[in-house]
């Protein structure tokens, strides 16, 4: 009896043990029959006839880093009235271009043309007092020298002539000023430009101070980036770099002409200006890029039509003994028509341009 309870008491303790052997055994796949050994399974291949080669070179180029940036004007202009009047004419709307001179507002000229006439009424007076003051000094001159009328008398005449001049000349000026005040009524524009927008309408009540509407030069527009702070001293004000408008796609050369002395200590940028030559289509507040290179390495690159985008993968068809192969390779910057090789491929090999159409290996 002992004997059988000890047995009973071995196998509790063994039956479980070789349960969890055999189920390691076939989880790593020890009864498994017809297993294929590892190894590499040669891709087929498709005859390279008909095809363009290129071969893989390396080359020298700048490693470049963007700065983001916004199109702004050069001169913004707000044009505000010099005198408070009610607006009667508004006549120009966003996105117009004017030129210089072009009448664009006109405000109400009833009281300045009203100052105006009186000016000319107060003048006209001065000029007649004058006249009459000159005449009597023209007159008493002669007696005075004669000793007919005392030398105080002509005294008083002098003085009358000498206050009828300068009231003519303050009315003179009076004058002048109320006709500038009257110009004030027609805003016009300073310089050839496009309207950015209207801050005022017809019936609106226009106050010195207040912008009745905003302009820019259209000639005159800059790219302001913001530069990483340890790449702004790479820079060089006068030098030229390439600049990318993303809404309509322009690739242009700007110069640049101004670094803000001053870091952002938010984002860690400095300010950059890129003169912007004349381009259609470019407004204020399009974003754009600026290439700034950094320093000069060697890079793998191949023409973008030798690449085949399948999903997130990208392949190339690889020549090799008059045979084209499939390969995924790994790419980087884009720089024109050409792409750098990141890996996947190595110098000298040579690529199909394009890769055949309707070959999935």
């Amino acid at each position: 009896m002992a004997q059988g309870s000890f047995a009973k008491k071995g196998m509790r303790f063994v039956l479980p043990i070789i349960l969890i052997v055999g189920m390691i055994l076939w989880l790593t796949g020890a009864f498994r029959r017809g297993r294929v050994p590892p190894g590499e399974i040669p891709s087929e291949g498709r005859p390279a006839t008909g095809v363009e080669p290129y071969r893989v070179v390396r080359v020298q180029g700048p490693i470049l880093s963007e700065a983001v940036g916004t199109v702004q004007p050069e001169f913004q202009i707000a044009l505000s009235p010099r005198v408070s009047a009610q607006v009667v004419e508004m006549r120009v709307r966003a996105g117009q271009r004017v030129r210089k001179d072009d009448v664009l507002v006109r405000l109400d000229s009833r009281d300045l043309a009203a100052r105006v006439a009186q000016a000319k009424e107060t003048l006209h007076r001065a000029q007649a007092i004058r006249d009459l003051a000159a005449s009597d000094f023209r007159r008493d001159q002669p007696l005075v020298e004669k000793a007919v009328i005392p030398r105080s008398e002509f005294d008083q005449t002098e003085m009358r002539l000498r206050t009828a001049e300068a009231d003519l000349l303050h009315a003179q000026e009076a004058l002048r000023e109320a006709e500038v005040a009257l110009s004030y009524t027609e805003i016009r524009s300073p310089t050839t430009g496009v309207v950015i927008d209207r801050l005022s309408d017809v019936g609106d009540l226009a106050i010195p101070g207040k912008p009745l509407l905003t302009m820019y030069e259209e000639n005159h527009l800059w790219l302001e980036a913001q530069v990483r702070e340890q790449e702004a001293s790479l820079l060089r004000i006068g030098e030229t770099y390439t600049v990318k408008i993303e809404a309509t796609g322009d690739t242009m050369q700007s110069k640049l002409v101004e670094i803000v002395p001053s870091a952002d200590p938010a984002s860690r940028t400095v300010t950059a200006r890129m003169a912007l030559p004349r381009t259609e289509g470019l407004y204020p507040g399009m974003f754009g890029r600026v290439s700034i290179p950094l320093r000069v390495t060697s890079r793998l690159l191949i023409p973008q039509k030798a690449l085949l985008q399948v999903g997130q993968l990208t392949f190339v068809d690889v020549i090799a003994n008059e045979t084209l192969h499939r390969r995924s390779i790994q790419t980087g910057e884009r720089m024109d028509d050409r792409v750098e090789v990141l890996s996947g491929l190595a110098e000298g090999e040579l690529v199909a341009l394009p890769p055949p159409e309707g070959w999935n290996p």
